[in-house]
């Protein structure tokens, strides 16, 4: 049964190495002594994940994926971390190196589907776990678990985020955090700090758990002064040490300036906000949304228990609300996903804290019957998204993209991607001879302090394509494009291209390049 479920994907073209790693997974996990309610998780894995895999292998690379895709790919070329600008933490670029080598090395759709399902699985299962190894209660772990890979289709996990692996190190913090030893305390720590080496959102997490010690202090009065010190100190000091091995490991190579900047300074500081995303986000996810509100309403009728005397509540809860403060930053979907598994469990803590009388079907199946005509709702707004369920999507365009910019260039040769860059990097298996390989915000403030990059570049003779000109945005940043730095920093592109190169254009791809004269 387990290995027909996950064959699916296989038979129907999408990976051809898929099975392999997931039966292993899927069988170890199942080894496990279950009773027999345990199953009811088991058999909803072995759906789902089909089904999940087949979503995101349809979904496409993803705009934030091409990226990660990139530099994770340049790492296994001889190129360096902070050889380019990087979006997220360097970890997280170096997982995606591994990942990929762990399923063969290719860098395709299938490699990447493959990943990203099995940080799915991980992630639903994790919540599981933690849940039934903290409570006890089968109906809860059941509830927290299912809801956090459902989330997985409305929050952007079916394509490559780092949220996964984040999400997944700060589940099982949480188990370690409400447990009372020193040494737990430190490992929950230790936890977040490698998943603050992914993405800075990690940071949220440590403050909620601040915010916890305190609460236990103040408010239950559990702990007297010297347990808030120790908790505390034991948080503050597992955090720090991937932070500090991070810190010597780049001091010794020479980027130790580049680390800090844009692992810490950037994300906090240099970053500008905005609501791009704000609608969309609402919409994706109202059914989520709505069902935590109808859950906190059911919480006053139980809030001495659930607030009061329940640890992993208050925590969860935590976790959920501060990790949402990324949201003053950007509204992208996956921003919501380091909060969703946490109101998961405070959800399934909810509902799972009522009375055998009150959780039959009468409640649960009208419960779930509203959460699921909503999320049906949702789905039937973006007619795409429903599409991804219906059909194995054929890449084979991809390769007439590659052949079509390569019999321009030969080997060693650079280009120079303004348009649609991190997507023709990946495509043709090229690097710029600038640091950045797209031009989003972060590097906006690259060009803030380093006018002359693209004129520089144009003028290196190994640089013989450019593709600029073929959108109305001119660079990714919408937010920046008409600022003073890169008004100039576009100009002198201009001018060096009218200078030095010559146009050509593909009316296959409908893409104007230029070409060294």
């Amino acid at each position: 049964m387990i290995i027909f479920n996950l064959l699916i994907l296989s038979s129907s073209g999408v990976c051809d190495n898929f099975n392999c790693i997931f039966v292993k997974f899927f069988v170890l996990f199942s080894m496990e002594k279950f009773g027999k309610h345990h199953y009811s998780f088991l058999i909803f894995l072995l759906f789902i994940t089909p089904l999940f895999g087949l979503f995101s292998y349809n979904s496409g690379y993803g705009y934030d994926a091409l990226e990660y895709l990139v530099m994770g790919r340049s790492l296994n070329e001889g190129y360096q971390m902070y050889d380019f600008i990087p979006s997220k933490s360097w970890l997280w670029y170096v997982f995606v190196q591994g990942g990929i080598n762990l399923f063969g090395g290719d860098f395709n759709h299938e490699t990447v589907t493959a990943l990203i399902t099995v940080l799915f699985v991980a992630c639903g299962l994790s919540v599981y776990r933690v849940i039934k190894k903290l409570t006890g209660n089968t109906f809860q772990a059941v509830v927290a678990g299912v809801l956090t890979m459902i989330c997985s289709f409305f929050m952007e996990m079916n394509f490559l985020e780092p949220e996964a692996p984040i999400v997944i190190l700060a589940v099982w913090a949480l188990y370690f955090l409400v447990r009372k030893g020193f040494g737990a305390w430190i490992i929950g720590g230790v936890l977040l700090g490698i998943a603050m080496l992914m993405k800075s959102v990690a940071m949220f997490y440590v403050a909620a758990a601040g915010v916890f010690v305190f609460y236990e202090w103040l408010v239950l009065k559990s702990i007297d002064f010297k347990r808030f010190f120790i908790k505390g100190f034991g948080l503050m000091l597992g955090f720090a040490i991937p932070l500090v091995f991070s810190l010597v490991y780049f001091h010794f190579t020479g980027k130790l300036e580049e680390h800090i900047y844009w692992s810490y300074m950037y994300p906090f500081g240099s970053y500008p906000p905005h609501t791009l995303f704000l609608v969309k986000l609402l919409i994706k996810t109202f059914w989520f949304i709505s069902l935590m509100a109808l859950a906190l309403v059911f919480s006053f009728k139980q809030s001495n228990v659930i607030f009061r005397k329940n640890s992993l509540f208050v925590l969860a809860f935590l976790f959920g609300m501060f990790s949402l403060i990324a949201l003053m930053k950007s509204q992208a979907s996956h921003y919501f996903y380091t909060a969703a598994p946490f109101f998961a469990i405070t959800i399934a803590l909810i509902f799972g804290g009522f009375s055998k009388r009150i959780m039959t079907t009468k409640f649960v199946v009208p419960l779930m019957g509203m959460v699921g005509i909503v999320g049906a709702v949702t789905f039937w707004t973006r007619p795409d998204a429903v599409k991804r369920f219906l059909h194995v999507a054929s890449y084979e365009g991809e390769r007439y993209v590659n052949e079509t910019i390569n019999k321009h260039l030969s080997e060693g040769d650079k280009a120079l991607f303004i348009d649609f860059g991190t997507y023709f990097y990946f495509q043709t298996h090229r690097y710029p001879n600038v640091p950045f390989i797209n031009t989003e915000m972060q590097t906006s403030d690259y060009i803030l302090r380093n006018t002359d990059t693209y004129e520089v570049a144009l003028r290196d003779p190994s640089l013989k394509m450019v593709i600029f000109g073929n959108r109305p945005a001119i660079i990714d940043d919408s937010t920046m494009a008409e600022s003073a730095a890169n008004k100039v920093a576009l100009d002198k592109l201009r001018a060096e291209l009218e200078k030095s190169f010559v146009a050509d254009y593909d009316s296959l791809l409908k893409l104007k390049f230029w070409l060294r004269k």
